[in-house]
């Protein structure tokens, strides 16, 4: 055997095992062609292009959804702002010996604590209903004992 017998056997060893390697590289090729169609194909006949479009209108509605909801949000709290959310209440009997607890100071404030105080004080002969208003926690009018108190009640609320 010369040398130019054992070349041209070498390269028929490397011809055969690059042929073994293209095969099994054109079987992976298809392999993976089958496993893309497969992809692309979907159900219902869908594509994946398809599929992925749907999707995309359904996030953008979404989307759309939560800025309203958001919009919604911070109207409701700005409303909120002006809402009653701190009452205060108390009985008492201001006129001692004379009848039982049948008078009383309501405290209702808004976020700001800005809102009303609202007594009414009961003895044998009649009731009279008083009301006061108060701006930032501060009264406009002069206030009793009783109002300073259940004003400070209701002014020490978190007010939720």
């Amino acid at each position: 055997m010369t040398l130019f017998d054992g070349l041209a056997i070498l390269a028929l060893a490397i011809a055969a095992v690059s042929g073994v390697g293209a095969l099994l590289a054109m079987q992976k090729l298809r392999t993976l062609e089958e496993r893309l169609e497969k992809l692309g194909s979907g159900r219902d006949g869908k594509n994946l292009e398809q599929i992925i479009g749907a999707h995309e209108a359904k996030l953008r509605k979404h989307s759309e959804g939560i800025a309203e909801l958001v919009q919604a949000s911070e109207y409701l709290h700005l409303a909120l702002q002006a809402a009653i959310r701190k009452v205060a209440f108390e009985r008492y009997n201001p006129f001692p010996g004379i009848g039982g607890n049948q008078s009383f100071t309501l405290v209702l404030l808004n976020a700001h604590n800005t809102g009303i105080v609202i007594t009414s004080l009961h003895n044998r002969d009649a009731t009279r209903v008083y009301s006061k208003a108060i701006r930032d926690g501060q009264p406009l009018q002069q206030l009793s004992e009783e109002e300073e108190r259940v004003l400070k009640n209701a002014t020490t609320q978190k007010g939720a």
